[in-house]
């Protein structure tokens, strides 16, 4: 994943050091992460981030309108939880099967907190059809 460093530094500034999760959506141009939409999303039980689907959804329709691609969703983890949940993963094959053809991939990061550590998995369809999820590598841009 591309992102420029304003942005990058956003999100993880945005994030909360203790509950509840939170999360947004990115967007950018040319394959580079350059929106970001905080989202605090609904309060639910247990440790978990439940995205305002509509206000979302109407950020993307603003930004296609301006040229921007949605590029995923970001959240946040606590103590230390690096790898992605269960709950993670079918989440985020329920979104890429929700997507027209013409998206390939899309980015899901979280933010690791206290320790502020920002990592990205790409989610992609391979040639069987089915959705994988990968670690991604993080590349910040000046």
């Amino acid at each position: 994943m591309k992102i420029y460093d304003e942005i990058f530094n956003e999100i993880v500034k945005q994030m909360p050091v203790i509950p509840p999760e939170v999360g947004g959506i990115i967007g950018g141009k040319d394959g580079k992460v350059c929106r970001w939409k905080y989202d605090k999303g609904y309060s639910e039980k247990g440790c978990s981030y439940s995205p305002d689907v509509s206000v979302l959804n109407g950020v993307i329709a603003e930004w296609v309108d301006k040229g921007y691609d949605f590029m995923g969703m970001v959240h946040v983890h606590f103590g230390g939880a690096k790898g992605l949940s269960s709950g993670d993963r079918k989440y985020i094959k329920k979104i890429m099967k929700a997507m027209p053809d013409s998206i390939e991939r899309l980015y899901f990061p979280i933010v690791v907190q206290p320790e502020k550590q920002f990592i990205s998995y790409m989610a992609y369809q391979n040639f069987q059809g089915e959705i994988v999820i990968d670690e991604d590598v993080v590349e910040i841009l000046f």
